[in-house]
């Protein structure tokens, strides 16, 4: 029975506090241990110079107060409302003269002051601590407001949302387990949907979904990414009205829960349909994830939904009725086959034209078109501690004349059609230089389309041809050319493979021509020359006064003017491998046709035991392999460099017929 007599209850207070108030203690003494006293150990007394400082307090110790975020406001959740998942404490909780919206916002109440009054504490005393480093600027005042603030924002979003699931369900276990399942869940989903939908429609963006919004709906993921930030984002607001809804969703569930529900794995009757089906749904994709990853084929797609979704049913199944004998259920399976078989078909058909959309040009304000879509799901956030370099925003074309050509490419692709689907396609565009191929076209209406696409090199290079001999696409395939303020390079330093000492130019007056002269080779480049598979001589590195990358760049052996600089400069040998660099130089006989991948370089000896070989120590023939050194994947030669730096380990690369020195040829008939 319930009454409306009073709207605060002293004695039910004091019970939920000697219930829970244990875990704002041990939580207390957690967050002390891991923030404060971790800042004293580490930066009072003799500090070894390695140490870093942190760049936000949530990276102190690894991040633990990261992971107790998601534990302590679960554990507290179950405990303050466990009366409601025991029959016994349920009906008599619930016939005491107290309103069950008073129950409610007395416990909900508790619950935050168990979790803010340690997290406060733990604020003041870092504050404190501040004072007797002897290490300065380890963190700002803003660092530890920032650190409170989430903290407090990211506590109370688990503790309401561990409330919420506790009202759906009668017991404690599946409490925890339907919290994370609720996390868990948005970013699952679309991630199943994404990986299934990618083997129907062909050209679909994989990569880019999964990279620009699977991360941003699972919790653990985007508040690892918010809090790393010291400012607050627009995102705390979202989780500000997730704490409220949450809240308010649990108030009316708990206000109507039924007593009865006590025991029962799920509480609410229009859930458990949702439960079970949904479960269903899940499997079904994994299942056909899953088995078309392993094997490639359609088929198996199919083999993997029904086994999938035969297991899914039959898990929900059990867990909803708590036994096995669940053999009378099976109606609402064969209605969920038929509606996703239908579902199925209509993905299948791509009514809508997925698979051959290419926008009309009258429709194209700018396109974005690469090998790598990483740039397109990359944002500045990441570069804001100056670690990882400069933020460099993804390049669209704008010209009519590279937009039209950028099209005609995608329909030529879109008409061929190499599906994925079939592994023996697959293999046959591997053999032929495989290549992504990542269309992002920004319409005049505000929206984006995006498109990738492996495919072989060699059948679309007379399209590839037409839009690379275009300046604006020189300038976006090498990001160098596009670096208009280059006053901000301060050094310019050359990484040589097998070679330990690298060369470092810091004259301004040398760098500045440098960079002069790598924009010239750059821009010099034929088509051929830019998408050729040689090996670099080097990577080229350019840098600011702090030490962090303004861009990088390859120096590939057709840059002839970089060459006569640095011979110039008295620089070309130190700048490049040489053959006195090389210990050892041997040419393989590809007769097993190896493939140039991490198994041929880890075992190189034992694959190629069974091929003929000769040694190579001439100093000239070693310069003509070296400068032919070629890292495609398959060759009729396998060409095997020691260097002096690392003898143990060769340095693999692949050489065709036409390639190879005669007299060499002749060695190895």
């Amino acid at each position: 029975m319930q009454s409306k007599t009073s709207s605060f209850n002293r004695g039910m207070w004091i019970q939920s506090m000697r219930n829970v108030g244990w875990i704002g203690l041990v939580y207390l003494l957690v967050l002390l241990f891991a923030l404060p006293l971790q800042l004293i150990f580490t930066f009072t007394g003799k500090v070894e110079p390695y140490i870093e400082k942190p760049d936000t307090l949530f990276n102190v110790l690894d991040g633990l107060e990261f992971v107790f975020m998601f534990v302590v406001p679960v554990l507290l959740g179950i405990f303050l409302f466990r009366y409601i998942q025991t029959k016994i404490a349920a009906d008599y909780i619930h016939s005491l003269p107290i309103k069950r919206s008073t129950l409610f916002h007395q416990n909900m109440l508790l619950g935050a002051l168990v979790l803010v009054v340690p997290i406060l504490i733990t604020g003041v005393v870092t504050f404190a601590v501040k004072g007797v480093l002897t290490v300065e600027d380890v963190y700002t005042t803003r660092d530890v407001l920032s650190w409170v603030g989430y903290s407090i924002l990211i506590n109370l979003f688990v503790l309401t949302g561990t409330v919420l699931a506790g009202m759906f369900t009668g017991m404690s276990v599946l409490q925890g387990i339907f919290l994370y399942v609720l996390f868990l869940l948005p970013g699952g989903i679309s991630y199943l949907a994404i990986s299934n939908v990618k083997f129907y429609w062909y050209g679909y963006a994989y990569d880019y979904y999964v990279n620009k919004n699977v991360d941003s709906l699972v919790p653990f993921s985007h508040v690892a990414q918010m809090v790393a930030h010291k400012s607050f984002s627009t995102s705390a607001f979202v989780y500000i009205g997730l704490i409220v809804l949450f809240y308010i969703i649990a108030l009316i569930t708990y206000q109507k829960r039924k007593v009865e529900a006590a025991t029962q794995t799920i509480s609410v009757s229009w859930l458990k349909p949702v439960f079970v089906y949904g479960v269903t749904a899940c499997s079904l994709m994994l299942g056909g994830f899953y088995f078309i990853s392993m094997k490639g084929e359609f088929s198996w797609m199919i083999v993997g939904y029904i086994i999938g979704s035969l297991i899914g049913y039959t898990v929900a199944q059990i867990i909803l009725n708590k036994t096995w004998r669940i053999f009378t259920k099976w109606k609402g399976y064969l209605g969920f086959v038929i509606a996703a078989a239908i579902v199925g078909f209509i993905i299948h058909l791509d009514v809508f034209g997925y698979s051959t959309k290419v926008p009309a040009a009258s429709e194209i304000e700018s396109v974005y078109f690469d090998e790598d879509i990483y740039p397109l799901t990359d944002k500045p956030e990441n570069y804001a501690n100056g670690m990882n370099g400069y933020y460099e925003a993804p390049y669209y074309y704008t010209s009519k004349e590279t937009i039209q050509s950028v099209r005609q490419l995608q329909k030529q692709i879109t008409a061929s059609k190499d599906k994925k689907l079939d592994p023996d396609k697959q293999s046959e565009i591997e053999s032929r230089n495989g290549k992504m191929a990542v269309f992002a076209y920004k319409l005049k209406n505000g929206k984006q389309m995006v498109r990738e696409y492996f495919i072989p090199f060699s059948d679309y290079k007379a399209f590839y041809k037409e839009i690379a001999e275009t300046k604006e696409y020189k300038e976006n395939f090498h990001p160098l050319l596009r670096t208009k303020n280059t006053n901000k390079i301060k050094s310019v330093s050359f990484s040589v493979p097998g070679k330990s000492n690298s060369i470092n130019i810091t004259n301004p007056e040398k760098v500045q021509e440098l960079i002069h002269v790598v924009k010239q080779s750059m821009m010099n480049e034929t088509f051929d020359e830019m998408y050729s598979t040689k090996e670099s001589w080097a990577s080229i590195e350019f840098m600011d006064g702090k030490g962090q990358y303004v861009q990088t760049a390859s120096w590939d052996k057709s840059y002839s003017e970089v060459e006569a600089w640095l011979k110039k400069e008295h620089l070309y040998e130190r700048a490049r491998l040489m053959p006195k660099d090389v210990e050892k130089t041997e040419v393989f006989k590809n007769s097993s046709h190896l493939k140039n991948d991490y198994r041929l370089q880890e075992d190189f000896t034992s694959l190629t035991k069974d091929e003929k070989s000769i040694k190579v120590k001439n100093n000239q023939q070693v310069e003509t392999l070296l400068q032919r050194a070629n890292l495609r994947d398959i060759g009729d030669y396998l060409v095997a460099f020691y260097y002096k730096d690392q003898v143990d380990t060769p340095q693999v690369y692949m050489l065709n017929e036409n390639e190879l020195p005669n007299e060499l040829k002749e060695k190895l008939k």
